[in-house]
């Protein structure tokens, strides 16, 4: 009798600005090598080239294009989330021509500074185009909230974490919303202990059981 084998949960990554992919597979490395059994990730270009982000260079010199997620002031939400979801299934199309044996189901995203942003808007247009959308604010429609589980890293010393912080406080239900701090700077985790801390908070967010807990013998 043959058993049909569960499908594999997935993340789509998405990176900063002035990033790319497989600059962010990289940047991503230890996260992803500690949950590799749980979890396909798949990452994603942005839909506009541009300048090098923060953090980029050096290390990443010479891999041009960069990539960023939305324009100017004279690109439009509405335009910017038709972009970003065209970038999305660009990525995905890409991935499952590379990966045609492998059955995923997509069950969420980790975005990193603007990818953050680019991952909301994919993920929950309805409330992204109303706290995004200046207009919208100007009318006082500022009030659709996040309401399911999301984890967000917030780096001590990074120099965006005020504006991280008043993120998940103004568009995110507290109790939905769980913060992790970690002793780093404009970048993603990469100390032993805060790379431990993320990946026990995306398992239970997942519900996903360490290897380690599933076999282990009392």
């Amino acid at each position: 009798m043959a058993v049909q084998k569960a499908p594999k949960k997935a993340l789509l990554c998405f990176h900063g600005t002035g990033s790319k992919g497989s600059i962010f597979n990289v940047q991503m490395a230890r996260i992803c090598y500690q949950l590799r059994e749980a979890f396909e990730f798949i990452f994603l270009d942005g839909p506009r080239e541009c300048a090098p982000g923060p953090g980029v260079l050096p290390m990443f010199s010479g891999q041009e294009p960069y990539y960023g997620w939305f324009g100017g002031h004279d690109v439009s939400i509405e335009d910017s989330m038709r972009e970003i979801d065209g970038a999305v299934q660009r990525g995905l199309d890409s991935w499952r021509k590379s990966n045609a044996d492998v059955d995923v189901d997509i069950v969420g995203g980790v975005g990193f500074s603007e990818g953050g942003l680019a991952l909301t808007c994919c993920f929950f247009p309805r409330e992204a185009s109303l706290w995004i959308n200046a207009r919208a604010q100007a009318e006082g429609k500022t009030t659709a909230l996040i309401a399911v589980p999301t984890l967000h890293i917030h780096g001590n010393r990074d120099f965006c974490l005020g504006r991280a912080r008043q993120l998940v406080r103004n568009h995110y239900l507290p109790h939905c919303a769980t913060i992790v701090q970690v002793d780093t700077s404009h970048h993603m985790p990469n100390q032993k202990d805060d790379v431990a801390e993320v990946v026990k908070h995306i398992r239970k967010l997942a519900g996903v059981e360490a290897a380690s807990d599933r076999f282990s013998f009392r």
